[in-house]
């Protein structure tokens, strides 16, 4: 019992966070494909960006949730996380001509700094929660 709180709640509070990212993003639509729109990546990769985000951050809520894809829900929230930690990490390092984007919602008023400290937490914490779910994971006898 007590090795399943942190994982629940590892899971709840990612899950917390994804949604809440993913329904920032759609009640703010207009906004958000503006900003993917300015980054700096191919048109045909910017024109989906919008989806792609968003539908990959509604994915791996689900799969949080799902207790058997838990797994892939976390190994997901760590691609994700990580990949949100580098760009915010290239943003503080002057390695785009102009500020690309600004995060919806209440990230909005992070500073970039502030924002870096709050992704590598998530990273860590989503990186934690899939070392606890694989020790639990029973393993296939060959």
């Amino acid at each position: 019992m007590i090795r399943k709180i942190p994982v629940e709640l590892i899971t709840a509070l990612l899950v917390i966070l994804f949604v809440y990212a993913a329904f920032s993003k759609i009640l703010e639509a207009d906004t958000f494909k503006r900003q993917m729109l300015n980054q700096p990546l191919p048109g045909a990769l910017k024109e989906n960006l919008f989806w792609l985000v968003t539908g990959t951050e509604i994915a791996t809520s689900i799969l949080l949730l799902i207790k058997p894809l838990r797994y892939f829900g976390l190994m997901l929230a760590c691609f994700l996380m990580a990949a949100f930690t580098l760009y915010v990490i290239l943003i503080l390092a002057n390695a785009f001509a102009y500020v690309p984007c600004s995060c919806g919602g209440v990230l909005n008023s992070m500073s970039w700094q502030v924002h870096l400290i709050f992704n590598i937490f998530f990273t860590l914490l989503a990186f934690t929660g899939l070392l606890i779910e694989r020790k639990q994971r029973p393993t296939v006898a060959t």
